[in-house]
């Protein structure tokens, strides 16, 4: 894992300033990574992968037919005959009745002689696998986003731990200017410069406070809390190779070329016909006599339906779109993966190049501001020093920041096990 020299001990300075603790070596972050599972769009997406799954089951027990119960009580305008008259087999004399009871049961058992249920199984598992992958998708989103915030704060804190060093030491320049002023060893242009300076790093100073109310609103919305302890030291972990053949996108493109196959086949044997085997038994009461029917019987029934025919051009085309959808989500995730991994390859180069370039220039406003107090360089030199400075470590938090959210989206890209991702971030490993 790479890990950064961050200046602890002015990262703790700013995370005290920022109303934030220091927790080094635990695993907040997967603390908030953790409580990020609670949030309820998640819930809704694994609510609607249940249902999926339920979707299955009962496409599954299509083969075993439905059944129905029926009563009913009916008075006649005069008498009728109760039951089911059979000419040459009823007894006379015919029992009639003007209130006539019947009830009973009738089962049909569906014979997929040409597969139709079948292909109706086959989309109900493309969309349970569908509804899964969506799942896995806004769990990785949401972790995402509670990622992106934490290391917001983490940048957030960084720099303004870096101003609050700065305006410490600009507080102190103007105090001994302003007595040099006084002295007349010194000129107001000086004071000038340091006030401008001043007032340049409080409107920075504005700024981060409010990208942190920012920042502690979104965590709020992910993780349902606006309050995140910050490790002294950010570890971003080891970028795996990524394969784009296994991008959740291509899997999900995979899964939709599926259920418009599946679809397709169903609309194609629909056409054709359709066989059902069915059974009744009926009991019919009136005036003191009950007679028993039963009945068995088999269906065919042939569909006759342009509209059919015309539905059944569109879900095969529909299933050739979808099968062009993967190849180009297959070409999508190689650019996406490509560009991530180079993003987050910069943004690592970046923070230790930034991160010698904050010490060499730590060491440079140090010699300048002896030589400004000897009189040897003048305090416009020593401002634009401190600026250099100070942007270089503004740039080092914006950089490690980087190169965390490349990381992590690659992972959202990759469809990585929830799990998995949040332990690549436990620093108790």
């Amino acid at each position: 894992m790479h890990r950064f020299s961050q200046l602890h001990a002015l990262l703790a300075a700013g995370l005290l300033g920022f109303g934030l603790t220091s927790t080094s070596g635990a695993s907040e972050l997967t603390d908030l990574l953790q409580r990020t599972l609670d949030n309820p769009s998640i819930a809704a997406r694994t609510g609607q992968a249940g249902a999926a799954r339920h979707d299955v089951g009962a496409a599954d027990l299509r083969y075993f037919g439905h059944a129905s119960l029926f009563a009913s009580r009916t008075r006649f305008e005069d008498a009728r005959v109760v039951g089911i008259f059979t000419p040459g087999v009823t007894l006379l004399p015919v029992p009639v009745a003007q209130d006539i009871n019947q009830y009973g049961v009738t089962y049909t058992l569906p014979v997929d002689v040409f597969g139709v249920i079948a292909a109706e199984r086959a989309q109900a598992r493309a969309g349970r696998q569908s509804a899964e992958l969506l799942a896995r998708q806004e769990i990785l989103l949401r972790l995402h986003q509670t990622l992106s915030v934490y290391v917001r704060l983490q940048a957030l804190a960084q720099q303004v731990a870096a101003l609050a060093t700065q305006k410490h030491q600009m507080d102190a320049n103007a105090r001994r200017i302003r007595a040099e002023v006084k002295l007349g060893s010194a000129a107001g242009l000086d004071l000038s410069l340091v006030q401008s300076d001043l007032a340049r790093l409080n409107a920075q100073q504005t700024v981060l406070d409010g990208n942190r109310r920012a920042a502690l609103a979104s965590l709020q919305a992910a993780a349902g809390t606006s309050t995140a302890a910050l490790a002294a030291a950010m570890v971003i972990p080891h970028l795996l190779q990524a394969e784009a053949q296994a991008s959740l996108p291509v899997a999900f493109a995979r899964v939709q070329s599926k259920a418009a196959d599946a679809a397709a086949d169903n609309a194609k044997r629909s056409l054709l016909p359709a066989f059902a085997v069915n059974a009744q038994y009926a009991q019919y009461s009136g005036a003191d006599v009950n007679r028993d029917a039963w009945s068995v019987g088999v269906n065919m029934t042939l569909p006759l339906d342009a509209a059919a025919f015309r539905s059944e051009s569109a879900a095969a085309a529909r299933a050739q779109a979808a099968a062009d959808q993967v190849r180009a989500a297959q070409n999508d995730s190689v650019a996406q993966i490509t560009a991530l991994e180079a993003g987050y390859q910069a943004a690592l180069a970046n923070a230790q190049a930034l991160t010698t370039e904050v010490e060499h220039r730590t060491q440079v406003v140090t010699i300048e501001r002896e030589k400004w107090r000897l009189g040897a360089s003048t305090m416009e030199d020593l401002l634009r020093q401190e600026r250099d400075r100070l942007d270089a470590q503004f740039q080092l938090a914006d950089a490690e920041a980087q190169a965390a959210l490349a990381w992590s989206s690659i992972q959202v890209l990759q469809g990585t096990a929830p799990g998995i991702y949040i332990q690549a971030w436990d620093t108790k490993q």
